[in-house]
């Protein structure tokens, strides 16, 4: 450890490099992260893989002070990867170098087979081998895409100095499927002030549902009947984006009874939020699921799909349906609709857990631990034989 390093670590302030990328809710739960290490004393260095579209370039804006380095780099699930993975793996190591950070935060699982010049922490966000089990409901294909995939994120995990995931449901998969623990839970956090209600605002009989509506893991096309069995009685609305990004089929958004509202920014989907009286969430695979803490905080009562993520974060303030029982989802969305009390019971409750327990700085508090621990296995073990080198 460097005489820099040891002045930070005695005074709690650690100067900690992230990389990130700008697909999914990685990136939301990046500024969230971001924001809270900053505002407990800490040094960030961010690392972003891939081309910051819109939102991220709004928050950069205000984060000016923030040393960002772009990596223009495919990520390991990606349909092929190579050789622009492996080539980016010297580009990191330079920017460490540069940095000089106490530790590494990764949100990928390939640069943890690496020796970087820090000790580094492997976050497991999702994975593919989860993913397809969930959905497919069977074991994927043993081909040769599956098998590297699988040996990366098997050497990633290796090589980190502590495993990270947001839910006790993934960490469970990650342990089983590559044999490798332990995998400590740090839950994602949202900022209240993002998505608060306002105080006086009329709820209309509307049920929100929004993400990946063409992605099949989401179980979007749950809605469809069951807006057909809501017509008359609440509007279904529908936010995100409803065309796959690949060659699959996109999500039927002229369906009877829904209204496909496009993609919203930040503050839109807030506004949506606390107009409506229920939000729900149709997922089949979870590894967290930031829209229903999002629509907690925003006051909506949450009818959740009954999978183990929903149950393990929601279960006692949500109610829950089979995942595929359109009629089950339009029941529970009807019994809210119809009593106001029981909707805003759950709804309270909802937001109580959310503040409580899924908060940006609670993750913050976290994540320092992890990190002490990280740094701490480093110098006890310097010379370990961490993955390839």
């Amino acid at each position: 450890m460097s005489v820099e390093a040891a002045r930070r670590m005695g005074s709690n302030a650690m100067r900690i490099l992230i990389t990130t990328d700008v697909a999914g809710g990685v990136w939301s739960y990046t500024e969230e992260l971001t924001d809270a290490l900053l505002a407990r004393g800490h040094t960030l260095c961010l690392v972003i893989l891939g081309e910051p579209g819109a939102v991220q370039r709004s928050w950069l804006a205000k984060h000016r002070d923030l040393s960002v380095t772009l990596l223009p780099s495919p990520l390991e699930w990606e349909p092929e990867p190579e050789p622009g993975l492996s080539a980016s793996v010297e580009a990191l190591r330079r920017v460490v170098e540069a940095e000089q950070p106490d530790v590494i935060h990764l949100n990928q699982y390939y640069y943890g087979a690496f020796a970087l010049g820090a000790p580094h922490v492997v976050v497991a966000h999702s994975d593919v081998v989860s993913w397809w089990r969930a959905v497919k409901r069977e074991e994927p294909p043993a081909d040769a895409w599956f098998r590297r995939y699988r040996r990366w994120v098997a050497e990633g995990l290796r090589g980190a100095r502590v495993r990270v995931a947001p839910s006790r449901w993934i960490a469970q998969q990650i342990e089983s499927i590559y044999g490798l623990g332990p995998v400590r839970v740090v839950y994602n956090g949202r900022s209240a002030r993002r998505f608060r209600a306002r105080r006086r605002a009329r709820r209309e009989p509307v049920v929100v549902a929004a993400g990946r509506l063409w992605d099949e893991a989401k179980g979007a096309r749950d809605l469809i009947p069951a807006a057909a069995l809501l017509a008359g009685r609440a509007r279904v609305v529908l936010a995100g984006p409803a065309t796959h990004p690949a060659e699959g089929e996109a999500f039927p958004v002229d369906a009877p009874g829904l209204e496909w509202v496009g993609m919203l920014d930040a503050e839109e989907l807030r506004l949506l939020l606390s107009q409506a009286r229920v939000y729900t969430a149709t997922s089949r695979y979870e590894p967290f699921g930031l829209a229903p803490l999002e629509a907690a905080l925003a006051g909506c009562a949450l009818v959740l799909s009954d999978i183990p993520t929903f149950r393990e974060l929601w279960d006692g303030c949500a109610l829950f349906y089979a995942p595929g029982d359109a009629g089950a989802l339009a029941e529970a969305a009807l019994a809210l609709l119809g009593d106001e009390d029981r909707r805003k019971a759950l709804a309270d409750a909802a937001r109580a857990r959310a503040l409580s327990r899924y908060t940006p700085a609670r993750m913050a508090e976290r994540y320092e631990a992890v990190y002490r621990d990280a740094v701490e296995s480093a110098a006890r073990e310097p010379v370990a034989a961490n993955g390839r080198r």
